[in-house]
């Protein structure tokens, strides 16, 4: 993934944003930061308005603001709704409470890894954190 800063240009007759080439998939995080799932960041930046001002960014410079935007904590709500299905808070709070290696325990826990497991890659998936 290959994340990209610009400003979205918009007149009474105009609007302009981030250009992304049919068939690539790309996620909008904030209201001017984007991923685009590229190899060539040249050729893309080529492709883009000179308005918009797009410009590369590592992934060391956005990540803050990945953590903190919607798509990311989307994903922890679905996370935390999964186990919620399937455990109350009440169930939650008897699993805390029994033996590491109790049978029910172990079953809660790895439906709360699997769960997390899924949510983590989600957030590989889009960019939103690195894969390691």
């Amino acid at each position: 993934m290959k994340y990209f800063r610009y400003k979205p240009v918009v007149t009474e007759y105009t609007t302009l944003s981030l250009v992304v080439p049919d068939g690539v998939v790309a996620y909008q995080y904030t209201e001017n930061l984007a991923g685009v799932d590229i190899t060539d960041s040249e050729a893309f930046l080529a492709q883009q308005h000179p308005e918009c001002e797009v410009t590369e960014q590592t992934f060391q410079e956005v990540e803050n603001e990945l953590k903190e935007c919607r798509m990311f904590h989307d994903i922890n709500s679905i996370v935390q709704r999964m186990i919620a299905e399937r455990y109350s808070i009440p169930d939650e709070i008897k699993m805390v409470k029994l033996a590491v290696d109790h049978p029910e325990r172990v079953t809660y826990q790895a439906y709360v890894d699997e769960c997390r497991a899924y949510g983590l890659a989600m957030k590989v998936e889009r960019g939103l954190i690195l894969a390691n």
